[in-house]
């Protein structure tokens, strides 16, 4: 019996080594990390790190930082483009002119006015209509990603009340860009 309760001990007490051990290893690896990185940053600034914290933790409950239009476009009127000469029109419900360059609203697909269906063409009119009221007499500020395939700039269009593709799709006159045309399904409910 005695010998029972002496190998218990004995375990008990090599169990406990092992975890001591293990746990000085774990802060022997964290402390090497954080040597590097402190090597590698030049130190520590605690107001870039509680920043960095408080972003990530309360981003999600933090008001989203209201949008820079300086060096934006003036408001303007926008109506839509007839036959005359573009420099600030809208062309339909992805595509506007402003300081004559042609802006092609990326990430959106609207309904084309040449539609596959009356339901397409009539849908592509409201769009267009929406566009127009969306970006008329209000200051723009584009977002420029570069240019498709025909040369119109490609960029986000955002006013004071947000980005204009995603109200054009919450209201649902336009789809996401999915790197091609949307079905005809999509507009004439084929």
């Amino acid at each position: 019996m005695a010998r029972s309760a002496t190998f218990r001990t004995r375990s008990r007490g090599a169990v406990g080594h092992v975890r001591r051990m293990s746990l000085l290893a774990a802060l022997v690896v964290i402390g090497a990390g954080a040597a590097l990185l402190w090597r590698q940053t030049g130190g520590l600034e605690v107001r870039r790190f509680t920043g960095l914290v408080d972003t990530m933790t309360t981003s999600a409950y933090a008001p989203e930082p209201e949008p820079d239009f300086r060096g934006g476009v003036a408001p303007r009127p926008m109506p839509l483009c007839g036959s005359a000469r573009r420099i600030d029109c809208v062309v339909d419900g992805d595509t506007l002119w402003l300081d004559g360059e042609k802006i092609r609203l990326v990430n959106i697909d609207a309904p084309e006015v040449k539609g596959r269906c009356r339901a397409e063409s009539a849908r592509a009119a409201y769009a267009t209509r929406a566009l127009a009221r969306l970006v008329a007499n209000r200051p723009i500020r584009l977002v420029r990603q570069g240019e498709d395939r025909y040369g119109r700039t490609l960029a986000a269009v955002v006013t004071p009340e947000g980005d204009v593709g995603e109200a054009l799709v919450g209201r649902h006159l336009a789809a996401r860009w999915h790197g091609r045309r949307e079905p005809a399904s999509t507009w004439c409910g084929v």
